[in-house]
């Protein structure tokens, strides 16, 4: 193989520096593939791979946390923001029935344990149809969004169950989730389509409605 000895002392010279045998190539005009043919067999090249791979790692990690960290900020800021136009908007919006109605039931029937998502539990159909409507007047939620799933009793017919919950709340087959079974019989026949759970998942809705309330009972509490 003919070698330009002199390209070649450079690389091994830059190399042992540290230098990648990418960077290598581009300062000394040659391939990538002739510097590693070059550096090949050379012991220090193989430890200096090895220290651009751990400082690689390193300089990877640092800036994934500097991404998490302004993604973090970021989303302070935006539920900062979220929290001041929900209180703007509850001024507008409190003397309103539906606004009320929909506040009453997320605090009632709302899971409050719930992360980043807004779940309503309860048998009551009339009151899951009431609280899509005040979603999707007041949080803006598309329906297509809104989603549904039944926890049954074993005992229930899970075609006919869905078919009464479609019908009554206007949510199609498409947007249920997967239902659950309970393990043991009801000993009392009192829900007879099994417990119905609405769910939007929006973690910026759902510290809206917190909020709401929040203004809410803190306005009645005076």
């Amino acid at each position: 193989m003919v070698r330009n000895d002199e390209k070649y002392e450079q690389a091994v010279q830059f190399r042992k520096r540290g230098f990648t045998l990418a960077e290598i190539a581009k300062i000394c005009d040659i391939s990538k593939s002739t510097a590693s043919v070059w550096l090949k067999n050379k012991a220090f090249s193989e430890t200096v791979t090895k220290q651009n791979k751990k400082r690689a790692g390193t300089e990877n990690a640092k800036r994934l946390q500097l991404i998490n960290k302004a993604r973090v900020s970021e989303r302070a800021i935006r539920y900062k923001e979220i929290v001041r136009s929900a209180e703007t908007e509850y001024k507008h919006y409190k003397n309103n029935p539906l606004f009320v109605a929909g506040l009453c039931i997320a605090m009632s029937q709302g899971d409050a344990k719930a992360t980043g998502v807004i779940r309503i539990t309860t048998a009551n159909m009339k009151l899951h149809k009431l609280f899509l409507k005040f979603a999707i007047e007041y949080l803006g939620v598309p329906k297509s969004k809104i989603h549904l799933w039944l926890l049954l009793y074993p005992d229930l017919s899970e075609e006919v169950c869905m078919r009464k919950w479609r019908t009554a709340i206007g949510i199609p087959f498409s947007q249920f989730y997967k239902n659950q079974v309970v393990g043991t019989k009801s000993p009392k026949r009192t829900l007879h389509h099994g417990v119905g759970n609405t769910i939007i998942a929006s973690t910026v809705l759902q510290r809206k409605l917190d909020r709401w309330v929040e203004l809410m009972v803190k306005e009645l509490a005076k």
